[in-house]
C-alpha cells in the first residue's frame, strides 16, 4: 500500500509523475500567459468589466507556474508582468483599429495606464500565488542553482571540485 503525501509539495510532485499535470517548457507556457491575457483583456472591453483583465492574468500566471517543467520555473516565475505589458498593448492596439478611432499615441498610452492602474490589485495577487505554487514546486532550488552557475562553484562543472552531476537537458 501506498503512503499518503504528507505535504502540498509531495502531493504535486506524485501527481505529477501519475501524468495528472501536464509539463510543459517555457515558450509554451509563456505563449499560454500571453494568449489568457490578450483575450481576457479583450473581452474585459465590450462587458465593460475591467476586473475580468486581472482575473485573466491571476489565473493564466498561476497556471503556467502549475503546469511548467521545473527547469524553467525561475523564468516562466519572473515574466508574467512584462507578458501582460505586451498583452495589454496588444489589446489596446487591436481596440484602437477596431473602434475605427484616432489611434493616437495619447489614447492607447492612457488606455494602459487605466488598465494597470485597474489590475494592479489582481497583478499583486495573482504574482503571489503564482509565485507561492512555483515555491511549492522547486523555485528555491531553482535560485540556489543559479547562484551556484553565477559563482562558478557548482560541482562537476569544468575547473570545480566535486562529482560530476547530470543536468538535464534544454528541451524547447
Amino acid at each position: 500500500m501506498t503512503e499518503r503525501p504528507r505535504t502540498l509539495a509531495e502531493a504535486w510532485q506524485v501527481a505529477g509523475r501519475a501524468g495528472l499535470i501536464p509539463s510543459v517548457g517555457a515558450p509554451a507556457a509563456i505563449a499560454t500567459m500571453f494568449l489568457i491575457f490578450l483575450l481576457t483583456d479583450l473581452a474585459s472591453v465590450p462587458l465593460q468589466f475591467s476586473g475580468l483583465s486581472g482575473f485573466g492574468f491571476a489565473v493564466g500566471a498561476a497556471i503556467a507556474a502549475g503546469v511548467v517543467r521545473r527547469s524553467d520555473l525561475l523564468i516562466v516565475s519572473t515574466t508574467p508582468p512584462v507578458i501582460f505589458l505586451v498583452a495589454i498593448t496588444c489589446a489596446e492596439l487591436i481596440t484602437a483599429h477596431l473602434s475605427h478611432a484616432s489611434g493616437s499615441l495619447g489614447r492607447i498610452g492612457a488606455g494602459i495606464f487605466l488598465t494597470l492602474s485597474a489590475t494592479a490589485p489582481w497583478m499583486l495577487g495573482g504574482l503571489a500565488g503564482a509565485l507561492a505554487i512555483a515555491v511549492l514546486r522547486g523555485l528555491p532550488q531553482r535560485v540556489r542553482d543559479l547562484r551556484a552557475d553565477v559563482a562558478g562553484h557548482r560541482p562537476g562543472w569544468p575547473g570545480t571540485a566535486g562529482p560530476a552531476r547530470s543536468h538535464e537537458p534544454r528541451r524547447w
